[in-house]
């Protein structure tokens, strides 16, 4: 999604950033224009009018559809994943204005990754507490696989790359207790025996039966959307994926230099 500022600032900078990102890597956006309660009608229009613009331009080929009653939630919504419609919100946090409509599109939208449930499990951990009483909890999603309330996981990599045994002591998804959770869902677990200290974003938890290995390389192929120097081999860039924010430096490229534009092979270490 894209959020507009109606009042303040418009179309800024990262909106268009996070557009090109979105297109570069063929995700379905829809656009929320904020702050219509205190926003001239004047200056709403413009913004709706250059948005319009930037949305049906060559670059982008998008069918922008703004949103007024629920008829047109249901359509933008079944018709979504096509990732050639753009539905536009026009909202209001101070009078509610339209917040049910976005409300019912969030609702009536389908999940885009197939989940499998009999895969070997998998857990990405987005964050980690100390609950009093409790001890150590974290907090993320199940991307593949069932895991059940004193399952043995292992969780890593670490430092080193190793991953070490735990067990989960209990499981809580939207603030209730239960006894499982499947793959495609966010749930916090309370594990035994471990300090907070010894977690870090990034790591995961994963069936013993899976074998896991850490690297500190990887391969990858990049793109270069916008860029204001050349990029070349020891270039420091942040590796975002998953709940992992990282720098990585590039150690081979498969083109002795990347401007905007450009397209690589690259080999990455942390």
């Amino acid at each position: 999604s894209s959020g507009i500022n109606a009042e303040y600032g418009g179309i800024i900078g990262m909106t268009k950033e996070h557009l090109g990102l979105s297109l570069a890597l063929g995700v379905p956006v829809y656009v929320v224009v904020t702050k219509i309660d205190m926003c001239p009608p004047n200056v709403l229009e413009e913004t709706m009018k250059l948005l319009m613009k930037i949305l049906k331009s060559p670059g982008c080929r998008k069918i922008p559809l703004l949103v007024s009653n629920q008829d047109d939630v249901v359509v933008s919504a079944t018709n979504f994943t096509s990732e050639r419609i753009c539905p536009i919100f026009q909202i209001s946090n101070v009078t509610g204005q339209n917040m049910e409509l976005l409300k019912s599109f969030l609702n009536l939208l389908s999940v885009r990754n197939n989940y499998k449930e009999g895969d070997i499990a998998e857990f990405q951990i987005d964050d980690t507490y100390s609950v009093p009483g409790v001890g150590t909890v974290i907090s993320g999603t199940c991307m593949r696989g069932l895991i059940k309330t004193n399952d043995p996981l292992l969780m890593g990599p670490d430092s080193l790359g190793n991953f070490k045994p735990i067990i989960v002591k209990s499981i809580h998804r939207k603030r209730l207790p239960v006894k499982e959770v499947k793959a495609g869902q966010s749930s916090s677990f309370a594990l035994k025996k471990i300090k907070r200290g010894e977690i870090r974003k990034g790591m995961v938890l994963v069936s013993p039966h899976s074998d896991p290995q850490g690297v500190w390389e990887f391969e990858s192929e990049i793109r270069v959307l916008h860029h204001p120097t050349t990029i070349s081999v020891k270039y420091q860039a942040m590796v975002h994926t998953g709940s992992i924010r990282q720098t990585a430096s590039i150690i081979t490229m498969s083109v002795q230099h990347m401007r905007t534009g450009d397209k690589a092979i690259c080999r990455f270490r942390f």
